[in-house]
This record gives C-alpha cells, structure tokens and sequence, in this order.
C-alpha cells in the first residue's frame, strides 16, 4: 500500500513515473462539470471509476484483492478509512483469476487502517486486501476516484 495526497505527486515517480499523470488525469476528469459517475478511459487499458457511495462501520465492510489491476483510490469529497493487510487467505493466494477480478472476504490477518481525507489517495497492489469505504466516525456520502491500472501497463 502506497499512501499519498495529489497536491504532492512530486513524492511518488519513483514507484512509475507514469502514476503521477494517472493521478492527475483521474482528478482532472472527476472535477469536470461535464462528467457522469462510472467508467472514463484514461490511457490504453487505464481507466478511473468515478463513484459515490456511504461509508459504513467496518463490521460490515468486506475486503477485497485483485490480481490483475492495481488500485489507486482517490477521494474526492468527504473521508473515508482503508483497512489494508499484505496478509490474504490461503484461497485467495491459491486462485490466479477471479470474476471481474474481484475477491471479498470477511476475515483479514494484521489489517492496518489509513484515513483518506479529500485530495488523498491509496495504491494497492494486486493481492493487497483492502476495505474501502469504511466510516471514520459514522457514515457518510463520498465521492472517490478509482484508477484501474493493468499490471501489465507497469
């Protein structure tokens, strides 16, 4: 997990020079008036999910793992808090592809917890569990950013 704010993208070209500019396109497109909430290309197969959702208390919020696009989840308006665990379950190491490359589970082993506020962001890595969308302190409307990046594109 990478965490970081997208006022300092200047602090990050060492993970790819190529994750600054997806940053910066992904909040270029989330700001403009013209844009409705789901899929918008970015670059070849790097696209950004423009979602609104309530957070939740993390009781009830399932993590999930990927395998083949890196996460980059960036809030937009409100906050949020990630559970994040390099730690995943036996099953999940043991599948190589998932159905819309999505995994959720319930239980997660030495799970961490970052806070996104706006202009923050989270990258996660393929077999990274994360629970987004967590309540800080109880529910509320966010607006996120969320870059899908290929492994393949890195």
């Amino acid at each position: 997990m990478l965490f970081g704010n997208v006022n300092k993208l200047d602090l990050i070209p060492y993970v790819s020079n190529k994750l600054p500019s997806w940053i910066a396109q992904a909040i270029a497109i989330a700001n403009s008036d013209q844009i409705q909430l789901g899929r918008h290309e970015i670059d070849d197969e790097v696209f950004v999910m423009l979602a609104e959702a309530t957070t939740e208390p993390k009781e009830i919020r399932k993590s999930e793992i990927h395998k083949m696009y890196i996460d980059i989840q960036i809030m937009i308006d409100g906050e949020e808090t990630i559970g994040y665990s390099n730690h995943i379950t036996d099953e999940a190491k043991a599948t190589d592809t998932l159905e819309n490359d999505v995994m959720f589970f319930a239980d997660v082993v030495g799970e961490q917890y970052v806070t996104l506020k706006k202009g923050d962001f989270a990258v996660f890595f393929p077999n990274q569990a994360h629970r987004p969308l967590c309540a800080v302190n109880k529910p509320i409307p966010v607006r996120k950013a969320i870059v899908k990046i290929p492994v393949s594109s890195l």
